[in-house]
């Protein structure tokens, strides 16, 4: 029976898979009722049951012999009775439209039909070839999207591996054009997670990044993936993860130049452009259909912005969403006289609903990395806007120490399906200015921005998580600090006095400006003379403006230029910016080069050419 009410993180985000697939795949029996537990969760409706049913149809499509007779009709009794899109019958507490849930939710409907095709599915009554060809469109879609704009959810080291999964299943089972198409963007998660990750963690600038991701790389939910591909951090795999699917995968391999771009220590600046702007969407998602582009800003989440709230009401209506979850608060706002005069836009501007800040738009990200720190920034992302769970910037040094600033949001939700985020270090609630050049980054927040509808009490202060414990040596300044571990070093400096609190650093203010340098050994010789060259730096602020000069000198104006050296900085990158590969955004393809390998990706006519 579907549930309505939200189960919470805690058992939606636990066991997605089943610890003994490996066995199956080793060739052995096993305990099957740990199977019949994603049976039970998927035919619940539980949000994320997506989740657990592309792990369900990847062991009836490769260990069917194994299972049991009743085991097997479990499993088809699932895929023959789930509701696969919202368009279809029926009240649940099911998430669909998020970047990762759609291609989940896709490939388990294209699955489910290919197996049945002449099988009536039972919540809406049609064949499972409708069900296919609905769904193979949806997924050439998704792809062809990933490949021109890159990812939404940018660099996320959490829902990387809900993308893998189905992936990985898709290439080892769908027909020939949608498993050649998944390879090429399978290629291009690895390539983002070999040029954006430090000693084999993967934790840089993200769209969507929770806590324990954020402040220790080895909790990140893709390490399992990162360990089998690259062979940097080697642990035991988790096989109860979904990232199961890709280490048990039979029909893709990680090319051999994004595994040598994973190991380059080298000195490095990785620039990239993910996804679009709310502005930007009119004009390169030229379909209004609610398929195409209502779940292209869907994916991003931007469901109350003046850009989308037109689209989401219209999607709203017609698949009939007012019991959904996550969806039901936008009855308030469905009135027939609004919708009939286009007044919602203007309703959205004068209410300024913080819900804004949930959609992840475009961003240009910037990260420079050398065997003894990285630091990876969202460049200009949106500054004194709302925001959600968008992780702005990353300072990572060795010992799998990171550092990082919010300003503390509240969860605008009080319920289980939305009270995570933002929060005290999910996210943030005013988004910051943030620019950084190589080991420099400028950093504004004005809190002082207008209410929005929904927004919970504005916290007046600014945080950064320092781990001052796991440093080897820590030194307090007015208005400075600093920290060394080995031969790495950083230096905060800020325009108002701090307070340390555990692994907090809180600064007081609705105007803040602050300045992050990382040093090391080879470059700045020693701690303390890396310290007396930042502690002198010139550093002048204001409410509107940063001035800082070390070995260059910077200007910030807040909401506006970034000049380095009287330079204008254009902080709207190509799609590609990289030692490894250069293409302008909606490029047709792409050529990945690093010492002797290769790799050619060009996405409409499927070449794949390894090097």
């Amino acid at each position: 029976m579907p549930v309505l009410e939200d189960v919470g993180m805690a058992i939606k985000m636990n066991t997605k898979c089943f610890r003994d697939i490996d066995k199956l795949d080793q060739g052995y029996k096993i305990d099957e009722q740990q199977i019949l537990d994603l049976v039970e969760f998927v035919n619940h409706r539980y949000d994320c049951a997506d989740f657990r049913l592309i792990c369900l149809i990847k062991t009836y499509l490769d260990y069917k012999k194994l299972l049991s007779k009743n085991t097997i009709i479990a499993i088809e009794e699932s895929m023959l009775n789930f509701k696969y899109w919202m368009d279809e019958p029926g009240d649940d507490g099911m998430c669909f439209w998020s970047e990762n849930h759609q291609l989940l939710f896709h490939s388990c409907e294209y699955f489910a039909g290919m197996l049945f095709p002449n099988r009536i599915f039972t919540n809406d009554g049609n064949k499972g070839l409708v069900h296919q060809n609905k769904a193979r469109i949806k997924i050439l879609r998704w792809l062809k999207y990933k490949f021109t704009y890159g990812f939404i959810e940018w660099h996320s080291n959490t829902y990387y591996e809900e993308d893998i999964a189905p992936l990985a299943v898709l290439i080892d089972h769908a027909d020939d054009e949608i498993a050649s198409k998944s390879k090429i963007i399978m290629d291009l998660l690895f390539l983002d997670m070999a040029m954006h990750s430090y000693k084999g963690y993967f934790v840089a600038t993200s769209g969507r990044c929770y806590e324990e991701q954020k402040k220790n790389g080895e909790k990140a939910d893709i390490n399992d993936l990162l360990s089998y591909a690259f062979q940097i951090q080697e642990k035991s795999f988790d096989y109860s993860r979904i990232s199961s699917l890709f280490i048990l995968s039979k029909k893709y391999k990680v090319p051999q130049v994004i595994k040598e771009i994973a190991h380059n220590t080298h000195e490095q600046i990785i620039k990239d452009s993910m996804g679009l702007n709310l502005k930007e969407i009119e004009n390169e998602i030229l379909n209004d259909d609610i398929d195409d582009k209502g779940m292209f800003l869907w994916a991003m989440e931007a469901f109350t912005n003046k850009e989308s709230i037109n689209m989401t009401m219209n999607i709203f209506n017609a698949w009939k969403l007012e019991n959904n979850n996550f969806l039901r608060d936008l009855k308030s706002v469905n009135i027939p006289i609004l919708r009939r005069l286009g007044l919602l836009p203007l309703v959205v501007k004068i209410l300024n609903p913080a819900t804004q800040g949930v959609a992840i738009q475009r961003a240009n990200t910037y990260t420079y990395k050398n065997e003894d720190y990285m630091m990876s920034t969202a460049q200009n992302y949106h500054p004194g806007t709302f925001g959600d769970q968008q992780h702005i910037w990353q300072a990572t040094l060795p010992k799998g120490i990171h550092v990082f600033s919010t300003h503390p949001g509240s969860p605008m939700f009080d319920d289980a399906a939305r009270n995570f985020s933002p929060s005290y270090w999910v996210g943030n609630g005013i988004h910051p200015h943030a620019v950084q050049d190589k080991n420099v980054l400028l950093l504004m927040y004005n809190l002082s921005s207008r209410k929005g509808y929904l927004e919970k009490n504005r916290l007046p202060f600014i945080h950064f998580f320092f781990p001052v414990n796991q440093f080897e040596q820590v030194v307090y300044k007015d208005q400075m600090i600093f920290g060394q571990v080995e031969t790495s070093y950083i230096g905060i400096r800020m325009s108002h006095p701090y307070q340390v609190k555990d692994d907090e650093l809180i600064i007081e203010a609705l105007k803040a400006q602050f300045v992050v340098v990382l040093g090391k050994e080879k470059k700045d010789q020693s701690f303390e003379q890396f310290m007396s060259e930042v502690s002198d730096a010139k550093f002048e602020t204001n409410s509107k403006r940063i001035e800082f000069t070390l070995k260059d000198e910077y200007i910030l104006n807040y909401k506006k230029r970034f000049y380095i050296n009287k330079v204008k900085q254009n902080l709207n990158y190509p799609r590609f910016d990289t030692p490894y590969v250069n293409a302008n955004r909606k490029a047709d393809s792409y050529i990945i080069k690093y010492k002797k390998h290769a790799l050619e990706l060009s996405f409409d006519i499927m070449i794949r050419l390894e090097k």
